[in-house]
């Protein structure tokens, strides 16, 4: 029974686990790239956001004291949040770690289990040393142990072990040891061994076999695989390589094992000379750079330095003299190689008869040249100083670069023609035979003589002859097992052609000599048609398999570049070596397949998207060099071109024809063409399970580009320094005109490429922004959106990530994440309510001095103009990133007010309610009311700072939304007129349907939760500024007890700070150090109030009425007592602030006057309002 066979039990499992160990490495190098920032150390982290998490991340000195650690959190609030938010956000990636880690460890478990079974005789025809007889089973059970070994080695590598550790430990403690099984082996398997990956690591003394010798397979099994791969040829590769000077070449895949395995066996790396000896005279005796699984580079000198045996055999083949001299071998080679590829890929020379005539020396050529690529790309790997100067002389890059190319063009040339002709071998094996026999069948009847025309004398014997002869070729058999014997055969015929010739009547026939020779050239292509077989292909493949080099291909990435730079042309030979990279696929698929994984095509997306980004990588110069040429495109248009009048006189046609300049264009403009036509010539490529297209590789990169250059002109241009509105009025004009010229240029190329141009400017700015927005909301969310669950970044065109130096969110003026960030602080600083007044009527903030500074000046800090110049700059997509920031950062706020409202107010709630009763009935005059009122004001003073700093930042950021409301719903009305008022009637309707609902809610239903018809009106109306951010619910909370006379006595405490003044039109500090404007406080006020039932804001418009109430009857009867004529202006300020400061109260919020009318009379509230308003000042 075969090995392999369906029915073999033994088999099959260990297929099944061999196929699974290629998915778990192709899972972990996946995750490998995704490892949070706050995991790598401090150090390795560029997001802010990360960083605060490294106080709840712990090692595994954690599993000594737990008890210690976590009361260190819970004793802290700001720890504990810290910590749940952490947990809420990795969550996930904390899983798929830990079922990796827990996949290698079951995975050595079963290799272990295995190997028990076999030795117990569980398979009962089966034992180790018969199963490493099979060819097969040989090759599986090396693999099964290789790839275990691989495991740990690209886990040390990639996911270093202080790594492993903390990512173990947060996720024991999000979700506890009885949840998660297998915990002590997978610590045990996990722990850190010291080692730090890098040209600066670390690398302890017995590393990687002591981290091997956590969970080494059996002994029994280490010995024969180490045995098996010393002395067979497990891979029977002898077919493919058949000189013995290719013999390294021919057993790399052995020597990757040997290399992966021998850690499990120590002893023979440390002790075993004459072992040592043999494996590093066998494999390494010419190389000593060598690739393991998937193209990972290893230098045995540098591995083996710390173990002796291994050490003192490979410098026994490998030092400075053998390394020139196999340098000199491998230069010379390649340069007989690239002249060989030159004759062979010359026009016209690679036909189909060429091929069937040639086929040996063509693959020995392919052998040669992959022979010399896969040393020379390797041993440029090479650690060693000294060995690396020599490895660098007599070849450059470049001629590698050529060869490899020249190579890859080849073997796509031939494996085309091969599989062709595989493809037509019936075809043309049924036609030939038939010809020939035809052929045959007329020269017998030729010497019948009874044939018109022929003027020969019958010849019974030829006729017979011939007549034979054609019944021998009827009989010929194409089938692979009588291949041999058909090629004699045929070999006979054309013998026995040759020898009739020498018969008179054949001899004396020009005619006759000439048809048999047609006949020969037949048999001889039937013998070429019978030698082309399928192993012809596998050889090729075998021979171009360019794994080896997946990962050193990086390093000629800049080569790439230049090449294509010089000429774009050259790009048609890249897609054949695309296609002979696509070999890597093989090594992990080929076991996935054979046993029909569903780890099949995770497996072979993960591969063929890392293709796919090496194909971008290396074609992405191309868009590169096109925006280079676009730059000076658009800098002629709009610099050096003067524009060309409606009207102009014929004496000036010459001066505005600018021929020089419009030749110059013409040029620039051909050259985009060359290389853009490059890419375009490219047909669709299969690499993997994704096709490439040409022109979307060419638009992608394109794209790419686009965000690349748009991002780093809005991160330079954004950046401010001294926070004056002359430079953000600067930078911001700068911007807009670099963004207008990387707009045109994308346009212009629209037309020569066959793509939108403006689309895609519209379609990478808006997800540039959106996605800045996105990331800096980050720090305003505990349910944070990483690069991986953003639907705005993209693996194929990613959005550079340039982060700024900031704080934290406590100071989120200062702590901007990226440009959106800096642009919200630069106009939270402009428009500081602590240094500037806003003015409602000219909807600007100006910097004002107070009444107790010496110099009066007034000036604009932010206003119309600064909005204006942010549109043109980051658009209509940067308002409304804007606008969600600050409403995040409102959002924000309101949680941290609620938060201090449960913690800091708490104590205070006893005290509140003795004041509210205290002042109930509010239509009365409470007794004592002056004391009342000043002594409530002295029990609250410490909380009223942190209050002043809430509702100051909501009032500021509510300002500057609904001024960004403002600006979008005027450009939208000027540029979308039928958009707005189709809008504004829709959003109409569907409030009047809203409340038909209410009024009958069984005759009108709402909208159902799965329609998404509010929903998109919603962010239609927000793009259009329809929407009014003053008067949106951004939380929702229980109710807060108290609140309304904390508010109270918090207005009662700052009003009296402010007064009127009639030239803006509200509220402004009296004295400098007053950090408060009244139009923030108001709006502020408002906001917070909107968060509540309406009884809130009636119950502290009550206590205001009747604060002022109460102040005027003592106010009037001390003007009654002293006989005072004065009247209204003897009213203290206070009373006139609280009057003002309630209509502005009821504008922002659109509470009507009549909810203030009930508790200050209107007669009263329009006599102190017109007072306090006053004269104008000068």
């Amino acid at each position: 029974m075969d090995f392999l066979s369906k029915d073999n039990l033994c088999g099959q499992n260990l297929l099944r686990i061999t196929s699974r160990g290629s998915a778990i490495i192709a899972e972990l190098l996946r995750l490998s790239g995704n490892i949070p920032e706050v995991f790598l150390g401090a150090d390795k982290i560029n997001d802010p956001e990360q960083r605060k998490y490294l106080s709840v991340l712990f090692d595994f000195q954690y599993l000594q004291e737990p008890d210690q650690f976590e009361k260190k959190i819970n004793d802290d609030v700001n720890l504990l949040d810290l910590d749940q938010e952490f947990q809420e956000n990795h969550r996930e990636i904390l899983v798929r770690f830990y079922q990796l880690f827990e996949s290698i460890w079951k995975y050595q478990a079963d290799v272990a289990k295995y190997t028990e079974d076999v030795i117990g005789g569980f398979y009962i025809q089966h034992s180790l040393d018969n199963i490493f007889q099979e060819v097969e089973g040989k090759q599986l059970l090396c693999e099964a142990v290789y790839l275990f070994g691989v495991m740990l080695l690209l886990m040390e590598e990639r996911i270093p072990g202080h790594v492993r550790e903390k990512i173990l430990i947060a996720m024991y403690r999000l979700n506890g040891e009885s949840n998660l099984e297998n915990m002590e082996e997978i610590c045990k398997l996990c722990r850190n061994t010291g080692y730090i990956p890098g040209p600066d690591g670390k690398k302890p003394k017995n590393h990687p076999d002591a981290f091997f010798k956590r969970f080494a397979p059996h002994k029994e099994l280490i010995r024969l695989a180490i045995g098996r791969l010393q002395t067979d040829d497990i891979y029977l590769m002898a077919n493919s390589y058949p000189n013995p000077d290719h013999r390294s070449t021919r057993l790399a895949s052995q020597a990757s094992m040997l290399y992966v395995i021998l850690y499990f066996a120590p002893d023979i790396l440390n002790t075993q000379k004459a072992a040592m000896r043999e494996i590093a005279d066998k494999y390494f005796n010419d190389n000593w750079v060598i690739s393991t699984y998937m193209g990972q580079v290893v230098d045995l000198t540098t591995e083996w330095a710390n173990y002796p045996a291994a050490k003192l055999a490979l410098d026994n083949v490998i030092n400075a003299s053998g390394v020139k001299q196999m340098n000199d071998r491998n230069a010379a080679l390649m340069t007989k190689c690239l002249d060989s590829l030159k004759a062979y890929l010359k026009e016209g020379v690679l036909q189909q008869d060429y091929l069937l005539d040639h086929i040996n020396d063509l693959m020995n050529c392919v052998r040669e040249c992959n022979i010399a690529l896969r040393w020379r790309l390797l041993h440029r790997r090479c650690k060693s100083e000294a060995f690396r100067k020599i490895v660098d002389t007599l070849v450059s890059p470049q001629q590698v670069v050529a060869l490899l190319l020249n190579t890859s063009q080849l073997e796509y040339l031939l494996k085309g023609m091969l599989q062709q002709l595989l493809d037509e071998k019936d075809v043309a094996w049924t036609t030939g035979k038939s010809a020939a026999a035809d052929r045959m069948s007329e020269m017998s009847e030729y010497f019948t003589g009874e044939m018109a025309l022929t003027r020969v004398k019958r010849d019974d014997n030829l006729v017979r002859w011939f007549a034979g002869l054609a019944a021998q070729v009827n009989g010929l058999n194409l089938e692979e097992d009588h291949a041999t014997a058909t090629g004699r055969k045929i070999q006979g015929l054309i013998a026995a052609l040759e020898d009739v010739e020498q018969f008179e009547a054949v001899d004396t026939n020009v005619q006759i000599k000439s048809f048999l020779n047609e006949a020969r050239e037949i048999f001889r292509m039937m013998i070429r048609t019978v030698n082309i077989k399928n192993e012809v292909l596998t050889t090729l493949e075998n021979i171009s398999d360019a794994s080896f080099a997946w990962q050193t291909m990086s390093d000629y990435i800049p080569v790439f570049h230049e090449r294509i730079r010089k000429d774009p042309n050259s790009v048609v030979l890249l897609r054949a070596t695309f296609l002979k990279t696509a070999s890597i696929l093989d090594v992990p698929l080929v076991r996935i397949t054979a046993i029909d994984s569903p780890d099949a095509v995770s497996v072979a997306e993960y591969y063929s998207g890392e293709l796919v980004e090496f194909v971008r990588l290396v074609l992405e110069i191309i868009p590169i060099s096109v925006f280079h040429v676009l730059s000076q495109i658009v800098r002629i248009q709009t610099t050096q071109m003067k524009a060309i009048p409606i009207r102009l006189e014929a004496k000036d046609l010459k001066d505005y024809a600018q021929l020089d300049m419009r030749c110059e264009l013409a040029k620039l403009t051909h050259q985009v063409s060359i290389f853009t036509e490059g890419i375009l010539v490219m047909q669709k490529t299969l690499l993997g399970v994704i096709q490439i297209e040409p022109r979307q590789i060419l638009e992608e990169g394109l794209r790419r580009e686009l965000v690349r250059q748009v991002s780093a002109a809005m991160h330079h241009d954004l950046t401010f320094r001294d926070m004056t509105r002359q430079e953000i009025n600067h930078n911001m004009s700068r911007l807009a005109a670099t963004l207008d010229g990387l707009k045109r240029s994308i346009e212009y190329l629209q037309d020569y490429i066959g793509i939108a141009g403006l689309k895609i400017f519209q379609q990478e700015f808006a997800r540039t922004i959106n996605y800045n927005t996105e990331q800096e909301a980050n720090r305003f969310l505990k349910r944070k959106t990483f690069d991986s669950a953003s639907r705005y970044q993209s693996k194929a065109i990613p959005i550079p990530r340039v982060m700024s130096t900031g704080g934290s969110v406590d100071n989120d003026e200062s702590g901007a994440v990226n440009f959106m960030g800096r642009v919200m602080s630069s106009l939270l600083y402009l428009t500081d309510p602590s240094r500037t007044v806003y003015a409602p009527e000219c909807s600007a903030w100006f910097v004002h001095s107070a009444p107790d500074q010496k110099v009066a000046s007034t000036s604009e800090a932010c206003g119309i103009r600064t909005f204006a110049l942010l549109e043109r700059s980051i658009g209509v997509i940067g308002l409304r990133g804007l606008d969600r920031l600050l409403a995040f950062r409102t959002v924000h706020t309101f949680n941290g007010f609620l938060k201090f409202y449960n913690t800091s107010v708490y104590p205070f709630r006893t005290m509140l309610d003795q004041i509210r009763g205290a002042l109930h009935p509010e239509h009365l005059i409470p007794e004592n009311a002056s004391k009342l009122y000043s002594n409530a004001m002295k029990k609250v003073e410490n909380l009223m700072i942190p209050l002043l700093k809430a509702i100051r930042k909501i009032g500021q950021g509510q300002l500057i939304r609904r001024q960004i409301a403002n600006l979008l719903q005027f450009g939208c009305q000027l540029d979308a007129h039928l958009l707005y008022q189709s809008l504004d009637t829709f959003n109409r309707s569907l409030v009047n349907e809203v409340k038909r609902h209410y009024a009958q809610p069984e005759q009108h239903p709402y909208p159902a939760k799965e329609n998404p018809l509010m929903f998109e009106t919603t962010v239609l109306l927000e793009a259009c500024g329809l929407d009014d951010p003053m008067h949106k619910i951004y939380v929702t909370t229980q109710p807060l007890e108290g609140l309304p006379v904390l508010l109270f006595l918090f207005l009662l405490n700052y009003l009296p700070k402010l007064e009127y003044d009639a030239n803006f039109g509200a509220l402004v500090r009296k004295k400098a150090v007053i950090p408060l404007d009244g139009a923030p406080l108001a709006v502020g006020l408002a906001c917070l109030l909107k968060q509540f039932h309406p009884s809130y804001t009636q119950k502290l418009l009550s206590y205001l009425g009747q604060f002022v109430r109460s102040n005027l009857q003592q106010v009037f009867a001390e003007s009654d007592g002293s006989g005072s004529s004065k009247g209204v202006q003897e009213v203290p300020r206070e009373i006139l602030n609280i009057l003002v400061f309630l209509d502005q109260l009821c504008h922002y919020s659109s509470v009507p006057r009549s909810a203030v009318h009930e508790f200050v009379p209107p007669y009263i509230f329009d006599a102190l309002r017109f007072a306090a308003a006053g004269p104008p000042k000068k």
